[in-house]
């Protein structure tokens, strides 16, 4: 076994990570009596990098961990393609038992965090930097090195993975054996590194692809692509609350704004849309210029009550962050001030749709199709004629136990028998 300090009986708080790490999944440590096969066997083989990054790095340092090496602390880095998140941190501790995954979020490189942190001229610059955490020096320039030095590290290495095609992959080992990390270890460690990429490479592909359809056509949807659901046609009839919403006086807001500040003010009108309905268990399929398509699937964890008030209330949240927006919020866009108020109509109805991929042969777009749909983007526009920003058809309406103010019932195109219209305080 390593020359390294033994795990402490009495079990060791989780060290601190800065706000913008946010934990994604903690596994245990594996047991190195249990584990088969060498680390290079380990990168070879097809399970190191099915599950994630803590599965590879819990699987890869145990190993090395049996075989003697004094690793007792290990993280890898690996960046993706997302507009919120830089990319995926995973931390091995051996005397904590826990191999952690962490979302890094994209503002973190805004932050003293990163700035101050040894890891930033590795990513920026692939740079390797080995340091004493005992040094007060070391310390003062990079305060993690403190934390480090209190939890008995001796050692620390960062370096790049030179053979990883992915966004900055880099990585970091610490020892508590005296004299720190021996020139053995480290070198049958960099041996192994062309195969640790090749993991890697394979994980940040998995990641970006879930990433940019999660970002594209909602993380529910993405998922059935990413299973398979990619032949035109392919798909399923759902009962589902249909949302669809759209902004007053684009055109006006069109001619008055320059276009940056228009695509600007639109971000932050959306940004608040979006966070509404995925708040309250909704997806969101497509923007279509000003206006914005969701649906609230009913099923066995979503009773069709369930849904009807989850889309009444992300709807009240809506109204509530754009009205915020219109406020002082709104200063921030530092945009010219002649958008304001902006103003803005949902119509929510229940129906079966049809959720799944409808385009052309080689331009799929999925996302939902049906009478149920058509209804609801034609239910939206009476808000401006009813003027009232929130419309329900009786079908939602019905679903509800809150007093409703009735709006009287209207003909659509299409639609055999008039439909009762509904509103609500919001």
């Amino acid at each position: 076994m390593p020359a390294a300090s033994p795990p402490s009986s009495i079990p060791l708080a989780q060290p601190s990570y800065p706000r913008d790490m946010r934990l994604a999944r903690r596994i245990a440590v594996s047991d190195p009596a249990s584990t088969k096969g060498s680390p290079a066997e380990w990168l070879l083989s097809g399970d190191a990098s099915r599950a994630g990054p803590v599965e590879l790095l819990d699987g890869l340092m145990t190993r090395l961990f049996a075989a003697g090496m004094p690793f007792e602390r290990a993280t890898i880095h690996l960046g993706t393609l997302h507009p919120q998140v830089l990319g995926f941190t995973a931390v091995w501790d051996h005397s904590r038992g826990s191999c952690s995954e962490f979302r890094v979020d994209a503002h973190i490189r805004e932050t003293d965090d990163f700035r101050l942190s040894p890891l930033k001229p590795v990513i920026e610059g692939h740079e390797t930097v080995r340091l004493d955490p005992r040094n007060p020096e070391t310390a003062s320039r990079y305060p993690m090195m403190a934390e480090l030095s209190a939890d008995g590290m001796t050692d620390y290495c960062a370096f790049a993975i030179p053979h990883a095609r992915s966004f900055h992959c880099a990585m970091t080992v610490a020892t508590r054996r005296d004299g720190g990390l021996e020139s053995g270890s480290m070198q049958a460690l960099q041996l192994l590194l062309p195969m640790l990429a090749l993991n890697l490479d394979i994980i940040a592909l998995t990641r970006i692809a879930e990433n940019v359809l999660t970002a594209y056509v909602g993380e529910r949807s993405g998922a059935r692509v990413l299973a398979g659901e990619i032949k035109r046609g392919s798909g399923e009839m759902i009962d589902a609350i249909v949302w669809v919403s759209d902004m007053r006086d684009y055109t006006g807001l069109s001619d008055r704004l320059a276009g940056e500040d228009l695509i600007r003010l639109l971000n932050a009108y959306f940004e608040r849309l979006v966070e509404a309905v995925q708040s309250y268990g909704g997806e969101v399929l497509k923007f279509i210029g000003d206006g914005m398509l969701a649906v609230f699937p009913i099923g066995p964890n979503m009773p069709a009550s369930t849904a009807a008030s989850a889309a009444l209330n992300a709807a009240r949240a809506a109204f509530r962050a754009v009205d915020a927006l219109n406020g002082k919020q709104g200063d921030a866009l530092a945009i010219d001030t002649s958008w304001r108020p902006l103003k803005m109509g949902i119509a929510l109805h229940r129906g079966p749709v049809f959720y799944g991929n409808i385009g052309a042969a080689d331009r799929l777009d999925f996302t939902v199709t049906g009478p149920a749909v058509n209804l609801a983007a034609r239910v939206e526009p009476l808000c401006k004629e009813t003027l009232r920003r929130l419309l329900l058809t009786e079908a939602v309406g019905a679903l509800l136990t809150e007093p409703l103010e009735p709006l009287g019932s209207f003909d659509f195109r299409g639609v055999a028998h008039p439909v009762a219209l509904f509103t609500a305080p919001n």
